[in-house]
């Protein structure tokens, strides 16, 4: 099973500029955790849920500590999604074999892959994809296994199961046992 076979193509993304609560609003709108970052077409970076939820409290100290004043409050729609984004995303090619997405998924722990071809983004692989493939795996096991069940001929009505022969031991004479003693 390639990567191809299942990544969605159809793929939400923003901009570095767009802010953190445009980002979040698709996020909420599509029932989505992750959005890649492009410009052009080529990915810059991916930002999850999470990089959001914390943007606002991350952003508020940064702001402090770059200009050791007092904390102020800092809204979403002033901060750039390129602030809270990770540039350097993992990500996977279109013929890329699907154990390859889920290993580097759950070492990483992360819940998608952007797929790229070239520097071009193609598409992009999440946890439900893979998921989605082994149960289809999972399902077409149970099936062949079903027909390797069938295609066995079963024994024709009263007849008996056959045993294995018991297996026999050489019992040595007691005469023979006695005389060999040292």
């Amino acid at each position: 099973m390639r990567v191809e076979q299942w990544m969605t193509m159809d793929v939400t993304t923003v901009r570095p500029r767009d802010s953190v609560a445009h980002a979040r609003a698709l996020l909420e709108e599509r029932r989505i955790n992750q959005l890649p970052v492009v410009v052009n077409g080529r990915l810059v970076g991916i930002v999850t849920d999470r990089d959001l939820r914390d943007a606002v409290s991350s952003a508020i100290s940064a702001t402090a500590e770059a200009t050791g004043a007092r904390p102020q409050p800092v809204g979403p729609e002033s901060i750039p999604v390129e602030a809270v984004m990770s540039a350097k995303a993992f990500f996977v090619r279109p013929g890329d074999p699907m154990e390859k997405a889920a290993a580097l998924m759950r070492r990483e722990r992360i819940g998608a892959l952007p797929v790229l071809e070239g520097k071009a983004l193609r598409g992009i692989i999440t946890r439900s994809d893979v998921l989605r493939a082994f149960i289809h795996l999972a399902a077409e096991q149970r099936k062949a296994m079903g027909k390797r069940a069938a295609e066995r001929p079963s024994p024709p009505p009263g007849a008996r199961a056959r045993s294995r022969p018991a297996t026999r031991r050489r019992v040595r004479p007691a005469a023979k046992k006695a005389g060999r003693r040292r």
